[in-house]
């Protein structure tokens, strides 16, 4: 397998699209160099935790169909050459409840929805099920040069399945939008889950997490053996970094769990939905 470059954006966003859009485009150019692809974190749209009720998220959630925001976007891949993986508050049927989607869009000016989360946070007393509706589908998978990838969003991070599924599936590694709450222990237990899934999966997960007063950061990557190679604290920034094919498969041949789990998990499955 080959080498692709991720570049990670962790930034703090308001509630206004086009300043949150600002905030990412400066950071990007400032840092860019030749990554592969580059991920933004979760709510870098619209921050969901900045005092806006449900209707008036939906107010200033888009569809892709018409959405400024994206468009914005689509010239800045266009400029860098290289493909985003943006977080979007997506516009539903049903308001005043949206999506918490992830959109791939392509320099060539290709967009398409990539995931829907699925997970919603209604947990330590929050409910983000009042502002979303939950997605039905696994993610699509990104096809970079040999790497396959798939994406998950925040509050999925706490549900192996999602990730081990990916993996039997053929995924090398998992692109994770973030919007991890500050709280007691949260830095801690957001490093052990992002540790947990990647090691236990032998694969890469990249987290791209939101900063600031309300988030904790800490984004970075976790190779296939469940080390984090790079964190960038808690300041707003980009960073670029390689993911390695050939750790990917180093890791698989000596940890050899997917293969053991392979037979085995069907049987699991249908026992644990009884």
């Amino acid at each position: 397998m080959s080498e692709i470059i991720v570049g990670i954006l962790q930034e703090e966003y308001g509630v206004d699209p086009s300043l949150n859009f600002e905030k990412s485009k400066r950071l990007i150019m400032k840092g860019f160099r030749e990554a592969d692809i580059i991920i933004l974190p979760e709510y870098s749209m619209i921050n969901l935790l900045g005092g806006l009720t449900p209707q008036q998220v939906y107010e200033r959630a888009e569809t892709l169909e018409d959405s400024i925001y994206i468009s914005r976007f689509s010239d800045l891949a266009a400029d860098l050459g290289a493909p985003l993986l943006i977080h979007f508050i997506e516009r539903s049927d049903n308001p005043p409840k949206t999506y918490s989607s992830s959109i791939a869009i392509e320099p060539s000016g290709k967009i398409y929805r990539v995931y829907r989360k699925i997970h919603l946070f209604d947990a330590y007393g929050y409910r983000e099920s009042e502002y979303l509706i939950a997605g039905k589908e696994l993610s699509k998978t990104l096809a970079i040069k040999d790497f396959k990838l798939n994406v998950a969003i925040c509050y999925d991070l706490r549900f192996p399945e999602l990730f081990r599924t990916y993996a039997l599936n053929g995924a090398h590694g998992v692109l994770v939008h973030a919007g991890w709450v500050r709280g007691p222990f949260k830095e801690e237990v957001l490093d052990i889950l992002a540790k947990s899934r990647s090691h236990e999966n032998t694969m890469y997960l990249v987290v791209a997490n939101h900063t600031g007063k309300q988030y904790t950061g800490r984004s970075g990557v976790y190779n296939p053996y469940g080390y984090k190679e790079l964190d960038l604290g808690v300041k707003p920034g980009y960073m670029e970094h390689p993911l390695h094919g050939y750790i990917v498969e180093e890791a698989r041949r000596n940890i050899p769990v997917l293969k053991h789990s392979e037979q085995k998990w069907e049987i699991g499955f249908k026992f644990f939905s009884k």
